[in-house]
C-alpha cells in the first residue's frame, strides 16, 4: 500500500480582541527632533521616535522587517518630514491616529495575464509547464490543470512572455496582446519530435526500460551520504489570494541510496513565515510534513510510485513515449497508468530516463484522485464536524542534476487542490497547496543531525519556522514574494547562503 508523508489539518477558528493602555499625548507632528546613526535601520528609526515624541509605532511584524535599512539621513527635521524621507518611496504606508503612527504593508499593483497550456495535438493539459517574462526574473508555472497566473507591475507591459515544455516547440507572446483575455486563453504546443543518433535505438519493452533503471541506481546516485543545503517554500491560497506564506534555508543529510540505510534528515537552518488572518473565516488550513514530503517523492530512493519494485508491474501500465532533451541529453519517456483492474487510488505520469546512464533524470506525476470520493481521507488528517472536502487533484514533479557522474535529488515540486464546504452553507471555498524544495548547495562531507534537530513528518512547517525566524538574514529581501519563481528567489539570497557555507 502506498505511504503518504503529508496531511492537510482543518482548524475551527475563533477571534479575540486585545486592548492597550493609552499613552501620553505626543509632540506635534511638526516638532523638531534629531535622528543619528549612519546606517538607520527601521528598528533604530522607530526607536529614536519613539523616545523623542511620545508617539508609538503600530505595524505587523509579518509585513514590516524591522531590520531594514531606510534611505534616511541623520539630522534634525519635523516628524513629519522625517517619515516622508523614510517613508515616501516604499511600499510601506504611515498615518497619524492620535497617539499612533500606524505602518502598514501596501502590495504594489500588478498586471495578469493567465491562461491554460495544452498539447496541440490530445488537447490535454500540460502540467508544470514553464512560463516566463524575458530578461525580467518573473516566472512560474501550470498547475495540476495546465492553468497559469502570472503577475507583474504594468511597466513590464511592452515585454513578452515565454511558455515552455519538455519536448515541445516554445512560444513567445507580447503582454499587452494577452493582458485583456481573461482566463480564457489558451496556449496549444507542438511537441517536437527529438532526432535520435543512428546508433542509439528505443527501447520497445517500456517495463524491461524501467527495471533496468530501478537495477541500476545503486551504480547512477550516491550511495555515500550527502550534505545538502535547500531552499523549501510552501503557499496556501484560497481561491487566488495567498493565506499562508513559509520560506525556510534547511540542512539536508542526504543518506545512501542503497535503500537500506534509512531515512533523510532534515533541519531548519532559518525560517519565516505569515498568515493573512483577513482571508480566514471558520477554517484554517494548515499542512502538515511537507519538508519531509519534498524529499520523500524521490522516487529513486524510497518507494516507487507509492510501492515496492515487485509489485509495480501489478499496478501499472507502461508505453513508450517519443524521447525528448533536458539539458541536452536524449532521454526516453516511459509514460505510465495505473491498471484498470486496480481499484485503489494510485498514479500516473511520465518518467524520464537519460539515454546513456539508463538513470532516472525526471518524473512528473499525479494521483488518481479526480472523482474519488475517499481521496480526501488520503490527505485530511483533521477536519471539523459538518465539514466535506473534494480533493481535485494531486500533482508531483521530481528533478535530478549528475554531477560528478552521479545523479542527484535536485528539486521537487507538489501542489494539492480541494474544494471545501460547510453542510449548512450554500458556497464553498477552494484551496491550493503548493510545496518546492531547491537544492542550492552540496557537499561530500556528510553531518548527522541532531535527533531534537530534525523535522518530523508530523510538523506543521508554519509552526516549525517560529523557532527559526532571523529578520537579519534575508536583507534586502525582507517581504515573501509567492509570484516570483524559486530560482529568482535564491538568487535574492545567495549571498547569504554562500556566507553561511563559508562559515561551515
Amino acid at each position: 500500500m502506498k505511504k503518504i508523508f503529508f496531511s492537510i489539518i482543518l482548524c475551527s477558528l475563533s477571534t479575540f480582541l486585545l486592548s492597550a493602555a493609552e499613552p501620553d499625548m505626543p509632540v506635534p507632528q511638526d516638532a523638531i527632533i534629531t535622528i543619528s546613526g549612519s546606517r538607520i535601520t527601521l528598528e533604530s528609526f522607530i526607536s529614536q521616535v519613539e523616545k523623542q515624541t511620545g508617539y508609538l509605532f503600530v505595524y505587523s511584524k509579518q509585513d514590516v522587517n524591522v531590520n531594514s535599512v531606510l534611505p534616511v539621513r541623520e539630522g534634525k527635521k519635523t516628524v513629519a518630514a522625517f517619515l516622508a524621507e523614510a517613508f515616501g518611496n516604499s511600499n510601506l504606508k504611515y498615518v497619524f491616529e492620535n497617539q499612533y503612527i500606524v505602518l502598514t504593508y501596501k502590495a504594489p499593483e500588478y498586471s495578469t495575464v493567465s491562461g491554460t497550456v495544452i498539447d496541440a495535438q490530445t488537447r490535454k493539459p500540460l502540467v508544470f509547464a514553464s512560463l516566463y517574462i524575458v530578461n525580467r526574473g518573473i516566472s512560474n508555472v501550470t498547475n495540476g490543470e495546465g492553468f497559469f497566473s502570472l503577475k507583474f507591475p504594468p511597466s513590464f507591459v511592452n515585454d513578452s512572455l515565454r511558455i515552455s515544455f519538455l519536448g515541445y516547440h516554445p512560444q513567445t507572446f507580447a503582454l499587452k496582446d494577452m493582458i485583456n483575455k481573461g482566463d480564457k486563453l489558451v496556449v496549444a504546443l507542438n511537441f517536437v519530435p527529438t532526432t535520435l543518433p543512428t546508433i542509439m535505438v528505443t527501447p520497445q519493452n517500456a517495463y524491461e526500460l524501467i527495471s533496468r533503471a530501478l537495477e541500476k541506481i545503486p551504480n547512477n546516485y550516491p550511495l555515500e551520504p550527502m550534505q545538502m543545503t535547500g531552499f523549501y517554500r510552501e503557499m496556501i491560497r484560497k481561491g487566488n489570494n495567498y493565506v499562508t506564506l513559509t520560506e525556510a534555508v534547511l540542512d539536508i543529510n542526504k543518506t545512501s541510496y542503497g535503500r537500506m540505510y534509512g531515512q533523510d534528515q532534515v533541519g531548519v537552518f532559518k525560517g519565516r513565515g505569515s498568515v493573512d488572518w483577513a482571508r480566514i473565516d471558520t477554517v484554517f488550513v494548515k499542512f502538515r510534513g511537507g519538508i519531509n514530503s519534498a524529499l520523500q517523492i524521490d522516487v529513486a530512493k524510497y518507494p516507487f510510485l507509492g510501492t515496492n519494485v515487485p509489485e509495480i508491474n501489478q499496478i501499472y501500465d507502461f508505453t513508450m513515449e517519443e524521447p525528448v532533451q533536458i539539458d541536452g541529453k536524449i532521454n526516453h519517456v516511459v509514460g505510465f497508468k495505473q491498471k484498470e483492474s486496480v481499484d485503489d487510488i494510485w498514479f500516473r505520469g511520465k518518467i524520464y530516463i537519460d539515454m546513456k546512464s539508463e538513470a532516472i533524470s525526471r518524473i512528473e506525476f499525479n494521483m488518481n484522485v479526480e472523482g474519488r470520493s475517499d481521496a480526501a481521507n488520503i490527505f485530511i488528517s483533521r477536519r471539523p464536524v459538518g465539514f466535506r472536502a473534494e480533493v481535485l487533484y494531486a500533482t508531483y514533479l521530481v528533478q535530478y542534476k549528475q554531477i560528478g557522474g552521479k545523479w542527484t535529488f535536485d528539486y521537487s515540486r507538489t501542489e494539492i487542490k480541494f474544494d471545501s464546504k460547510w453542510d449548512r452553507k450554500l458556497f464553498k471555498n477552494t484551496y491550493t497547496i503548493t510545496s518546492e524544495l531547491a537544492v542550492t548547495e552540496r557537499s561530500d562531507k556528510a553531518i548527522k543531525i541532531p535527533s531534537e534537530e530534525r523535522v518530523r513528518s508530523t510538523d506543521i512547517t508554519l509552526d516549525k519556522v517560529t523557532d527559526f525566524q532571523d529578520e537579519g538574514f534575508w536583507d534586502d529581501y525582507n517581504v515573501i514574494e509567492p509570484e516570483s519563481g524559486i530560482e529568482q528567489v535564491i538568487a535574492r539570497i545567495t549571498r547569504q547562503l554562500k556566507r553561511r557555507a563559508q562559515e561551515q
